[in-house]
């Protein structure tokens, strides 16, 4: 994935979670597209680590994080997978997603 891309992706998270009220700890991305892989029709998977998911739950995370998904694939005309993530979660985290997002992020 273009370097250019990247920046551009990550200043529209950054501008939307701050328009929601939602401090950024960092917006990592993982998947296809960082590791050369992608096909035509691939997403760009993004991981969002904030401090406002501390004890949140994934219904809660995804409501308070709500329009961004949509206003990234209007913006960038591609699919999105975003994984709303804690800083705790990022750095602790056991699950085997967030395992194998770390080693390749």
């Amino acid at each position: 994935m273009a370097e250019k891309l990247l920046v551009d992706i990550e200043r529209s998270v950054r501008e939307l979670c701050a328009e929601r009220g939602i401090p950024v700890e960092s917006v990592r991305f993982f998947g296809s597209r960082v590791l050369g892989m992608a096909q035509e029709e691939s997403d760009v998977d993004i991981v969002l680590v904030s401090p406002a998911f501390e004890g949140k739950d994934i219904f809660q995370r995804t409501g308070m994080a709500k329009g961004i998904h949509r206003a990234l694939v209007k913006r960038f005309k591609v699919p999105f997978d975003i994984v709303f993530c804690s800083v705790s979660d990022w750095l602790h985290g056991s699950s085997p997603l967030l395992q194998e997002i770390r080693r390749v992020a």
